[in-house]
């Protein structure tokens, strides 16, 4: 949602570059602003859970010179148990003239941003019914952006609505939390036909059914047939012109356009762009999920995009922006976060979407360029979760640090941890099976887990609901032709994480050419891992594709140890049993160490060399190191 302009923006169009936005007076705006909502936000939403919504017929009568909306709402529902009032979200400050049940006038009352009718009997659960709101007034402007009357180009005036997290209220009665989709809605829109001396359109979700006039007064009817939460419906009115691109990879749909005038020629030049997006959204997570109606992009004057459904609200046509929005319509509306809590599974995925479209269409440098400033974005402060604690805080839920680029990068991580097979495919089961439905970060998780055979719990307790990040110390030992013994240490930037477990990348090369890439299972500070490159090594690079969130690494090499081969030192009995000693020849033995040949560290002796207990030893086939003062002696050893 809310794609801020401010919060980042950059494009690589052949050499990379970045160009970013950042406004000090913007800056003062938003902390007034964020103030004014902490305030507004505390207030609680509407008792909705005792009835699902099926469908609602809005009819809206919204003025083109001020703020007033005048408008009715019918409401067909089904309680869940037996009900002698309902509740919607409603803006107190908005006037309700009557509510109507079976053409009975129903008493109702209004506070604290609540509508709440009284039934003249209980209904009971489980039989549908239905009831019609009349209201009117000026809408209230709450600082959410939820209701804006604005201008463009030569003074003509446009409207648009935006109500993620909490706007829709401001201008009809709804159910607003996030425990009941929509199943379909019309949406009626009577306006004026001209104004500011141009004719107006009307735009909002699913398919345009009719456009009629009548006098001065023009109607637009739309329809739209899938699942909706209530904060994802919307419509705007100008002068739009209209263009259309075909589009589907399997079901042919329309993207319909609908910039302003004076903006036609820019969006007409990036719709190549646009129909590239989709493809490859398509190819990678599956059908456009509302692909028997339409993908609208309606221009509107907000500083970012909102992905209402079927209906993106977008301020240019820019690729990178574009790509966000759309993916968008599968993480964020077909699937919803069931929570303002796990606001990343909307934010961080179409983060990440949009560059994975980075990857998919300028390559690998551009996809690393984009990973290497969401990092330094990331670890600019050293606390903040992906999960949300205050979902009071608006600013907190679209936070740009933690909840897009953090959420993004923590699902670059879990690419990289479970490989690209499991993670799309993760991804595309998870959009199957909660599609059109609400989810919760546990339920992505069980996906990951399920197509990977994995156990991700440690990885989502640091990486999701841990804050902060790890800095690394690492150092590359040759100890052998071709062997590496690769150490990691981490320090934590926050207390609520300990450790950060992580599969981190390692990129071996030398001046011939070669390169070996490999993934260490890092569980442990102080960890070893032993590497065969089967070249010698000249240059080790860590993460070398800038995909982990980390700290500024230390990465020390000791790439020329003299690694001695003769037989002064010697391991027996070999294989071991319950004790090992040393043959030593009269070399001084300062430490030794055991490693499982996938690097780890079991066991480090620092004396009594000569009788060493190995009976704490798994069985196995182990590397034992032994520093000495004449170098390094490495060995193999079987533990019986």
């Amino acid at each position: 949602m809310k794609t801020l302009l401010y919060l980042f923006l950059f494009s690589i169009t052949g050499a990379l570059h970045a160009q970013f936005v950042e406004k000090p007076f913007k800056k003062l705006v938003e902390n007034e602003r964020a103030a004014a909502l902490k305030r507004l936000l505390k207030q609680p939403l509407a008792n909705t859970g005792n009835y699902d919504v099926k469908f609602h017929r809005l009819v809206l009568n919204p003025s083109l010179s001020s703020r007033y909306l005048s408008g009715e709402v019918t409401t067909y529902f089904v309680p869940n148990q037996s009900m002698n009032t309902m509740e919607f979200d409603f803006n107190t400050q908005m006037i309700v003239n009557n509510v109507v049940w079976h053409n009975q006038n129903l008493s109702f009352s209004q506070t604290n941003n609540r509508l709440i009718i009284n039934f003249s009997q209980a209904r009971p659960s489980g039989v549908l019914d239905s009831v019609k709101v009349s209201y009117q007034g000026t809408v209230p402007n709450t600082g959410l952006d939820s209701y804006t009357l604005t201008t463009h180009g030569n003074n003509v005036p446009v409207l648009w609505t935006l109500s993620e997290p909490y706007g829709a209220r401001d201008w009809w009665p709804c159910k607003q939390d996030l425990n009941d989709k929509i199943d379909s809605i019309d949406v009626i829109i009577n306006y004026p036909q001209t104004a500011g001396g141009q004719t107006m359109t009307a735009v909002s979700n699913g398919l345009l059914m009719s456009e009629s006039i009548n006098g001065s007064t023009k109607t637009s009817v739309w329809q739209h047939r899938y699942p909706i939460a209530a904060y994802l419906v919307a419509f705007a009115i100008t002068n739009y012109t209209k263009y259309t691109v075909n589009a589907g990879t399997t079901q042919a749909f329309p993207i319909d356009n609908y910039p302003y005038p004076e903006n036609l020629a820019d969006a007409q030049y990036y719709a190549p762009s646009h129909l590239q997006v989709m493809n490859y959204f398509e190819n990678t997570f599956g059908p456009y999920p509302f692909n028997q109606e339409k993908y609208g992009q309606i221009q509107f004057g907000w500083g970012g995009g909102m992905e209402h459904q079927t209906a993106t609200f977008i301020v240019n046509y820019e690729r990178w922006l574009v790509a966000h929005e759309l993916a968008h319509q599968w993480f964020g509306d077909a699937v919803t976060c069931g929570s303002w809590h796990d606001i990343w599974l909307n934010e961080g995925f179409a983060t990440y979407s949009e560059a994975l479209t980075r990857e998919a269409l300028d390559g690998q440098a551009a996809f690393d360029y984009w990973k290497d400033y969401v990092v330094s974005d990331i670890i600019s402060e050293p606390d903040g979760s992906v999960y949300v604690q205050d979902t009071t805080d608006v600013w907190r839920i679209f936070n740009g640090r933690l909840s897009y680029n953090k959420g993004a990068m923590v699902l670059n991580m879990l690419r990289v941890k479970l490989g690209d097979n499991n993670f799309f495919q993760a991804i595309r089961n998870y959009l199957n099976n909660y599609k059109f439905q609400y989810a919760l970060t546990p339920d992505l998780r069980q996906e990951f887990e399920a197509q990977s055979g994995q156990n991700l719990t440690e990885f989502f307790n640091d990486w999701i609901y841990g804050e902060g990040y790890p800095t690394y110390t690492i150092m590359v030992t040759r100890i052998g032709s071709g062997l590496y013994d690769v150490q990691v240490n981490q320090i934590s930037s926050h207390p609520s994480v300990g450790f950060f477990e992580m599969t981190l990348p390692f990129k071996f090369t030398d001046n011939a050419g070669h390169a070996y890439e490999t993934l260490l299972d890092n569980t442990s500070n102080g960890q070893h891992f032993i590497v065969n490159t089967g070249f010698e090594v000249t240059n080790v690079f860590f993460d070398p594709h800038y995909d982990l969130i980390k700290g500024p690494t230390t990465l020390n090499t000791v790439l020329a140890v003299n690694i001695i081969n003769d037989d002064k030192i010697d391991l027996f009995p070999n294989p071991a049993q319950s004790f090992l000693k040393i043959k030593n020849d009269g070399i001084s033995v300062k430490k030794v160490s055991f490693l499982t040949i996938n690097g780890r560290e079991f066991l480090s002796i620092k004396d009594h060399f000569h009788n060493i207990d190995v009976n704490r030893l798994p069985k196995g086939l182990y590397v034992v190191k032994i520093e000495t003062d004449k170098g390094i002696y490495v060995k193999k050893m079987l533990k019986k």
